[in-house]
């Protein structure tokens, strides 16, 4: 459009200059012709008056004659005495500095001038005169109408680029507006004065803040209706608790947790809950299991980190990110539970079982280790309320951390590191990326460990950001060595190193073109949209080629439209979320909603951990756009 209107300013600025040219000509032309003419007029009877008292002396009359043309600057002069033959004298013009062309557009011919002196002789005299002069008088006249002129056009041309420069900027952040609408984020907008330095396009920007603003209004609101979704599929429709499968994973990630402390686990049963119904109605039931859940709500609203859920009609569970505390919080459990007024009902019983010191051990391990202290609960004498509780200590395995961080630096430094190559594809086969967790040999020769057994190692001795970056190093060597797409995970803490961020950017400028294959994911968190130093690493990767997403994505919709203004390119939809996909019509539900909800923020919508091939071809139908998991398969893979 600049270049258009550039050339456009320039016709119109050469036309407008070729026009002024002609016109200047033809007025010289006039003014010239009648400047000559009115001249010749004049001369004239002057040269008769001169030339007549030399009528009756030819040889004088010719001398005079000669120098009044030479004096007079006339081009030709005829002088006739009488009845005698005409003096005939010519000139040859004079030199001019003018090019010809201007001097053949300016002249014209003009009538000669003529007069006749009267006496014995009479004396005729018809004289041109050489119009040289006038003519480079005109030129350097227009030279200077020339100079003027172009002197004009710079001022314009330059006045013009500075109003374009001041459009371009304009439109520039106009344009910058409208893509944040459908682009790179939304709250970029918030408070950004209108472009101010062109009025016409201030009425523009309001008009695209406005429509930002009730953007974000719906994308908050489709969030809210997915997080209300997700509410009635988790939850539990009595107590309000997570569901077994929900609380497991909040469980598992306590217990997975690299820097935080060992876990306090805690399993609560009501025996006998259905006499309890036979005898007190359902109601009545109701407002006991009630009572139960917001006791253990408590502990989770205060105390950061804790999870609650119902793990079965008559199982409930705690579990807390606190080592040392189980029995004193399952004796504190006891006395608030029997002193609610619906814990009176009478033959209402609260079992309590559990275990502490819990770390670097499996959701389903913990459980199991848990419910068999509640079963020794239940077997023992329920006849005191003390007793109502038996809590395993286990051992906190945090020992030798110093062998462990030698075990860890030697892994790395004689690179006993390897990546694993899981499938993601959509829904006609193509492969979308490999998923690349990496794998350590902690022992010379021994087997490669998952992340499980060495991540929370790594993390306490401050090494996680080495093997984040060695997973990167490895995912652009193996993308040179056969150009796959790959996809590899760094934790969320690696961010908040200036050296990690700085070393994987020279890493990415030294192998552009895998760069631009390369994938990189971090574990989604609301803490982590809002991380200043994150924003930093995103972007600088991002302007590398590099594609960016969050993994085990969907327990907080709300938090989607935040990791959309980080530059997200991908969600990976967590595996709870979506087990049991083709059976259970709530998850579906969810699903649905939530993959709408990624889809209108222009994210691609990937699933994780999918296990059974009923719940694959459903995620094709809800419109995934890939997926991994035990279910995929891709040949050579």
């Amino acid at each position: 459009m600049t270049r258009r209107l550039l050339g456009l300013v320039a016709a119109a600025l050469a036309l407008g200059l070729f026009a002024g040219l002609l016109l200047h000509l033809a007025a010289l032309r006039e003014s010239l012709g009648a400047e000559l003419r009115r001249h010749q007029q004049a001369l004239a009877p002057v040269a008769a008056a001169a030339l007549a008292p030399y009528a009756a002396q030819p040889a004088l009359l010719a001398e005079r004659a000669g120098r009044l043309a030479e004096q007079a600057g006339l081009q030709s002069l005829r002088v006739r005495a009488g009845m005698e033959a005409a003096l005939e004298l010519q000139r040859s013009p004079a030199a001019m500095s003018a090019p010809s062309w201007f001097a053949a557009a300016i002249t014209r011919d003009v009538p000669a001038g003529e007069a006749t002196a009267d006496g014995p002789p009479t004396v005729q005299v018809r004289l041109q005169a050489d119009p040289a002069a006038a003519i480079e008088a005109a030129w350097r006249g227009t030279l200077a109408w020339m100079a003027w002129g172009l002197a004009a056009t710079v001022v314009v041309v330059l006045a013009t680029l500075a109003l374009l420069r001041q459009w371009r900027s304009a439109l520039a952040a106009a344009a910058a507006r409208a893509r944040e609408i459908g682009g790179d984020g939304l709250a970029a907008l918030d408070g950004a004065p209108p472009p101010g330095a062109v009025p016409e396009l201030d009425e523009i920007a309001r008009a695209l803040d406005a429509a930002v603003l009730r953007l974000r209004g719906l994308f908050d609101a489709q969030a809210a209706q997915v997080a209300q979704l997700r509410q009635r599929v988790q939850t539990d429709a009595v107590t309000g608790l997570p569901v077994r499968e929900q609380f497991v994973s909040r469980l598992a990630d306590l217990l997975s947790d690299p820097v935080g402390p060992a876990v306090a686990l805690l399993l609560v049963r009501v025996p006998a809950l259905e006499r309890l119904n036979e005898r007190h109605g359902r109601e009545a039931t109701d407002r006991l299991l009630a009572a139960l859940a917001d006791v253990l709500l408590t502990y989770v609203d205060r105390v950061a980190g804790a999870c609650a859920g119902r793990l079965n009609g008559t199982d409930f569970a705690l579990g807390l990110p606190a080592a040392g505390i189980a029995r004193e919080t399952a004796e504190a459990l006891q006395r608030a539970l029997r002193a609610t007024p619906p814990a009176r009902l009478a033959g209402a019983r609260f079992l309590l079982g559990g275990c502490d010191g819990l770390r670097e051990i499996a959701a389903g391990e913990a459980l199991a280790a848990a419910d068999a202290a509640l079963a020794r609960t239940e077997a023992g004498d329920t006849s005191d309320p003390a007793q109502w509780i038996v809590i395993d200590d286990l051992p906190d395995a945090r020992g030798g951390g110093r062998a462990w961080r030698e075990q860890l630096e030697q892994a790395l430094q004689q690179s006993r590191v390897r990546l694993g190559a899981y499938p993601v594809v959509d829904a006609q086969g193509t492969l979308i990326h490999l998923e690349c967790p990496l794998r350590v040999q902690l022992e010379p020769g021994g087997e490669y460990q998952v992340a499980r057994r060495w991540l929370a190692l790594a993390a306490r001795s401050g090494l996680l950001h080495e093997f984040d970056r060695a997973a990167i190093e490895l995912a652009l060597a193996a993308i040179e060595a056969d150009g796959r797409p790959r996809c590899v995970h760094v934790a969320a803490r690696s961010f908040a190193s200036a050296e990690f961020v700085a070393r994987v950017r020279g890493s990415l400028e030294a192998a552009p073109m895998a760069a631009r294959r390369l994938a990189i994911e971090w574990t989604d968190s609301e803490r982590s949209a809002s991380s200043v130093a994150l924003r930093s690493a995103l972007a600088q990767w991002r302007h590398a080629g590099v594609t960016v997403g969050v993994e085990h994505a969907g327990a907080s919709p709300q938090a989607l439209p935040a990791l959309k203004e980080l530059g997200v390119q991908f969600v990976k939809i967590d595996a709870r979320h979506l087990r049991g996909l083709a059976q259970d019509d709530a998850v579906r539900g969810y699903a649905r909603s939530l993959v709408t909800l990624v889809h209108s923020l222009g994210l691609v919508a990937l699933a994780e951990g999918i296990d059974e091939p009923l719940d694959l071809q459903a995620l094709w139908a809800l419109g995934f756009d890939g997926a991994t998991g035990t279910a995929v398969r891709l040949d050579g893979v």
